[in-house]
C-alpha cells in the first residue's frame, strides 16, 4: 500500500528572525489528512471457523517480500498511519491508574486497567540480586506470570462475544513486552503490542456492539484512534521502560550509535505527528531543547523516572522557539523520547545519537520529518527479517498469504560497499550504507533525483538537501535516512558500489522507490540483501 502523502500545506509566513531554523521550508505544515478506512473482522461463523493460535511464518527473505505484498502488512501499516493522523497537533495524556473499588466499565478502562495491572507487576517482582550478564533473570518470573494469566487477562478484557478470539490475541499481548528467554526488548515487540491494539479495533472491541461485524464493513473512528495514540500507547510505553530499567533488558539486535534509538522507534513516528502542525519549534530546536537546564535541572529536577518524562507538563524556554508561531503541543512523544535519551546517556548527543542528531540538523520541518520516519520504520522494522521473523500469523487477524512474489524487473538496487572506510551505517543508507554489526550492508532501492517516491509528489524529493556545512549537499547522510533527498547508484564513492541489475521486487512496502535499471549484461552481478540486524557473540538476534 503506498504511502498517503496529499500535498503540503504552507504556514504564514514568519517575520524573519536570527534562528538557524529559519528558512522558507521550515515554515511548512500539514493537519490531519483523510485516509482510508480499515476492514473490519465480520463475527460470522465462517470467521469463528478461522481462529487459530498464531504461528510464525516468515524465515526467509521471499518470505519477508511475501509479508510486504500481503493484506496484513497494509492493513497494519494504515493501521498506523490512521492513528498518526489522529494524533496530529495533539498532546499525549497519560491515563491514571483507576481506584481498587472501581470497576471499570468501558473498553478504554478496561484496557487501561489491564495495563496498570501489568505495570504493578514490576513493582512486585523485585530483580534478583545477584550479579547477572544480560538483563536480570527476575524479568522471566515477569514472563511467566503473564503466561499464567494471558488468559484471564483477556477475558476480563473482551465482551463475550469475542472471547473465541483469545487464542489468537494472546500470541500478540504476549510478545509485547520483550523476550522472556534473551531478556531484550526491540522494535518487533513495539510492533507485536500495536497489531494487538490493531486486532482489537478491527474487531469492534472499542465501538458498540453490531457496528462492523458483517462481511465486508470497514470502520474509521477518529476518535478512538486518538486515544489509541495519545493515551494507550504512552501508557504501554510507561510499563515497558519501567521493564528496561528495573530488569535492565538488552536492546535487541541493536544497531549500536547509528540505531535511531535503542528500544523505539513508533514514539518517533507519533511524535512527529503531533508536531506537524506547528512551526514554532523546528526540528533543529529539539534537541537542545531536550537537553536545556530550564528542563532537565528545573521542571523535571531530580524526578525523572518513566511516568515524569510522558507525563510532565513542559513550559518550553521562549529562546528556542520562533516567535510568532503556532501552539507547540505537551506533552509530546518525540520530546519525551529525546528526554529519556538524554537521562539515560552520558556524553554529546551527536556521539551517543548521531542519527536523531542528523535528522534534528538537517530537516527542515515536521512534515518532512514525519514522512521520512514511516519510510524508515517500513524499511528498518517492517520489512527486516530480523524483526518481522518472530511476527506471527493467525486465521482472522493477520493472516499469511502463501501466493507467488510479484516480480517488477524494473527495479535497481543500490548495495553498500562492505565496511568501506568504517562508514557511518545509517537507517536507510547513507553514502557509506547501512553497515550492520556483522559489516553487511543492506540492499536498498534508489531513485532518480526530483523524481517522485511511492507516491508522493516530486516536491517531497528536493533536488537540494542542507548539509552541515551551510550550503546544500546532494548526498547529505540525513536526506539519505529519512528517503527525502534522492541517492542514484553511483561507482567511485567511499563504501559504495554502483547500483546493479536486480531481481526487484514490487512490494506493498512504504515507499518503494524506484528507477529504472540499466539493461544487464551477461557478468551482471546479482545484488544481494541482509538483514543487517545484529547478531552478537551469544546467538541473540532482533525481535
Amino acid at each position: 500500500m503506498p504511502l498517503i502523502t496529499p500535498a503540503m500545506h504552507r504556514a504564514p509566513s514568519q517575520p524573519p528572525t536570527s534562528s538557524p531554523a529559519a528558512g522558507s521550508s521550515s515554515t511548512a505544515t500539514l493537519g490531519p489528512q483523510p485516509l482510508p478506512p480499515l476492514p473490519t473482522i465480520p463475527l460470522t461463523p465462517e470467521t469463528l471457523g478461522k481462529i487459530k493460535e498464531p504461528v510464525k511464518r516468515i524465515a526467509s527473505e521471499e518470505d519477508v517480500e511475501k509479508w510486504k505484498q500481503s493484506t496484513s502488512y497494509s492493513t497494519y501499516l494504515l493501521f498506523i498511519q490512521r492513528v498518526a493522523e489522529a494524533c496530529v497537533g495533539k498532546s499525549a495524556r497519560l491515563p491514571l491508574s483507576p481506584s481498587p473499588s472501581s470497576t471499570a466499565t468501558s473498553p478504554f478502562e478496561k484496557l487501561i486497567q489491564l495495563l496498570h495491572e501489568l505495570n504493578s507487576w514490576t513493582d512486585n517482582i523485585e530483580p534478583q540480586a545477584k550479579p547477572q550478564r544480560f538483563g536480570n533473570l527476575a524479568f522471566r518470573g515477569w514472563g511467566q506470570r503473564l503466561s499464567d494469566r494471558i488468559d484471564r487477562l483477556h477475558e476480563e478484557l473482551l465482551p463475550e462475544r469475542l472471547h473465541a478470539f483469545v487464542p489468537e490475541l494472546k500470541g500478540y499481548l504476549g510478545d509485547a513486552w520483550g523476550s522472556f528467554t534473551r531478556i531484550d526488548y526491540g522494535s518487533g515487540h513495539e510492533l507485536a503490542f500495536f497489531a494487538w491494539v490493531g486486532f482489537l479495533y478491527r474487531l469492534g472491541f472499542f465501538t458498540e456492539v453490531g457496528k462492523g461485524e458483517e462481511e465486508g464493513e470497514t470502520i474509521a473512528d477518529e476518535a478512538v484512534e486518538e486515544r489509541i495514540g495519545l493515551e494507550i500507547f504512552p501508557l504501554y510505553l510507561l510499563v515497558v521502560w519501567r521493564l528496561q530499567d528495573r530488569y535492565g533488558l538488552e536492546p535487541a539486535g541493536s544497531h549500536g550509535v547509528w540505531g535511531l534509538d535503542d528500544f523505539q522507534f513508533l514514539p518517533y513516528v507519533l511524535g512527529a505527528a503531533q508536531l506537524r502542525t506547528q512551526s514554532s519549534l523546528r526540528p533543529s530546536q529539539i534537541v537542545p531543547l531536550s537537553s536545556h537546564p530550564s528542563i532537565l535541572n528545573g521542571q523535571l529536577g531530580s524526578k525523572r523516572d518513566p511516568e515524569r518524562l510522558i507525563s510532565a507538563p513542559l513550559t518550553l524556554p521562549t529562546s528556542l522557539l520562533v516567535e510568532g508561531g503556532e501552539r507547540v503541543v505537551v506533552p509530546n512523544l518525540y520530546l519525551t523520547s529525546l528526554l529519556r535519551i538524554q537521562v539515560l546517556k552520558r556524553g554529546p548527543f551527536h556521539e551517543h545519537s548521531p542519527l536523531l542528531h542528523d535528522i534534528a540538523t538537517t530537516v527542515p520541518n515536521w512534515v518532512k520529518v514525519y514522512g521520512g520516519m514511516v519510510k524508515m520504520y517500513c524499511a528498518e522494522c517492517l520489512g527486516k527479517k530480523v524483526v518481522v521473523q518472530h511476527f506471527p500469523f493467525g486465521g482472522t487477524g493477520y493472516v499469511w498469504e502463501d501466493r507467488p512474489i510479484v516480480v517488477n524487473a524494473g527495479v535497481a538496487l543500490e548495495v553498500g560497499g562492505a565496511g568501506g572506510g568504517g562508514g557511518r551505517g545509517m537507517a536507510l543508507g547513507g553514502t557509506r550504507g547501512n553497515m550492520g554489526s556483522m559489516g553487511i550492508p543492506t540492499a536498498r532501492v534508489t531513485t532518480t533525483l526530483g523524481g517522485g517516491i511511492g507516491g508522493l509528489p516530486g516536491s517531497m524529493c528536493p533536488e537540494r538537501i542542507p548539509g552541515r556545512g551551510g550550503e546544500g549537499r546532494r548526498d547529505g547522510a540525513l536526506g539519505h535516512a529519512l528517503g527525502l533527498g534522492p541517492r542514484v547508484g553511483r561507482g567511485g564513492g567511499l563504501g559504495t558500489m554502483p547500483a546493479t541489475r536486480a531481481s526487484g521486487v514490487q512490494t506493498s512496502a512504504v515507499p518503494p522507490l524506484r528507477t529504472r535499471a540499466p539493461a544487464a549484461s551477461p557478468s551482471s552481478a546479482q545484488a544481494t540483501s541482509s538483514d543487517g540486524g545484529k547478531v552478537d557473540d551469544e546467538g541473540k538476534q532482533d525481535s
